[in-house]
């Protein structure tokens, strides 16, 4: 958190100034200090809230990095015993190489220990997933030890049973991982999709700036050369990224149409559209001159677009400042009450009082203060 101490020393010496001149009998220059003293209080209080929502966003993506590293380590494990199973089954047990591929099973057992204290890790910070991360992680343990002790006693059908059951178990906790990842990504969305209420209120990275950075990672691994697992990865992780920023955008332009009548926004549609072509060409391993055309016409839209989203919350707030024209009009309870008093004037005066002249004067005179 920011250091406060400058701004809380200001506070508390306008305030004893304040009570200073109050003593003093000078109550509008202890005024100004009192406002001068709650001005730093609200600057210092939206200075802590500026720091706190940075804080949560980074947390957030730190904790989304996270989680993209231990699904990759998962689904890499995966497939790595997928293929030391299928090596299994078609070696004999008098081959030189059953040896090579029993410590190939205890090195995939040690780089299940990695991911095992990775995901008892994640499953504190996450309590909804706790009992199904330990459960899985147990199974897959209990298998992999289980498969282990099959090759020593060169029980390969058994070996390769558990083995079986063991990659189930990294399956599923791969695809719970996805799950949350996800949802993550959806609150990421979330939270840049709303706008920021008041000025000193600092909002997180806009969609333009989200939209540029990926396009600076996407030419920079086209310039890499890079290949296999690591290409494979960094496309993947790209598209996650372009797929985030298109339902930010998309969510944003639902709530615009809602607030627009229904009115189809086309421009909103055209740019998610040119996303998902992106996307596409990310996941079937297509970076060509076109592909990074395509996303400098998406960051110019998005950017034309955002700007027009502001000058439309800037007219509705200004609109919104008007002074409201209010009809001067008297409540109906109490339209009612004047009917109803009306009537018994009305009734009093019908009916004849035999009073003396002078009460007969003051009850006339009270009539004509009624009327009046």
């Amino acid at each position: 958190m920011p250091d406060t101490s400058e701004e809380e020393k200001d506070i508390k010496e306008d305030q004893q100034a304040s009570e200073k001149l109050l003593e003093d009998n000078k109550p509008k220059a202890a005024k100004k200090k009192q406002k001068s003293a709650s001005g730093k209080m609200k600057e210092m209080a939206e200075k802590m809230a500026q720091m706190q929502a940075g804080m949560e966003m980074e947390m957030m993506e730190e904790n989304l990095d996270n989680l993209r590293d231990i699904m990759s380590n998962l689904i890499t494990l995966s497939f790595d015993q997928e293929n030391l199973m299928k090596d299994f089954r078609n070696v004999n047990q008098s081959d030189p190489r059953f040896v090579d591929l029993s410590q190939q099973q205890l090195k995939l057992k040690d780089d299940a220990k990695v991911i095992e204290d990775s995901l008892f890790s994640l499953a504190k910070r996450v309590f909804q997933i706790e009992a199904f991360v330990n459960r899985e992680v147990g199974d897959m343990n209990q298998k992999m030890d289980e498969a282990v002790e099959a090759i020593k006693e060169r029980n390969q059908a058994v070996a390769i049973g558990k083995q079986q059951f063991a990659m189930t178990s990294m399956n599923n906790l791969a695809l719970l991982l996805d799950d949350v990842l996800q949802q993550m990504q959806q609150q990421m969305a979330d939270a840049m999709g709303k706008p920021g209420k008041g000025k000193g209120k600092k909002k997180g990275p806009s969609l333009g700036d989200l939209q540029q950075q990926l396009n600076q990672k996407i030419e920079q691994l086209k310039k890499s050369g890079k290949g296999g697992r690591e290409l494979s990865e960094e496309l993947a992780q790209m598209a996650a990224e372009q797929e985030m920023i298109r339902n930010a955008m998309k969510e944003m332009s639902e709530k615009l149409e809602n607030g627009n009548g229904g009115k189809k926004d086309g421009t909103s549609k055209e740019i998610m559209q040119k996303m998902e072509e992106t996307e596409t060409d990310l996941v079937n391993k297509q970076i060509t001159q076109e592909t990074i055309e395509r996303q400098k016409e998406i960051l110019t839209r998005l950017l034309q677009s955002e700007d027009a989203m502001r000058e439309r919350e800037m007219d509705e707030e200004r609109e919104a400042e008007k002074a409201k024209v209010y009809r001067n009009e008297v409540p109906k309870i109490f339209e009612e009450y004047i009917k109803l008093k009306e009537k018994e004037i009305e009734m009093l005066r019908t009916i004849p009082l035999k009073l003396k002249p002078y009460y007969k004067q003051e009850v006339t005179e009270y009539f004509k203060r009624l009327e009046k």
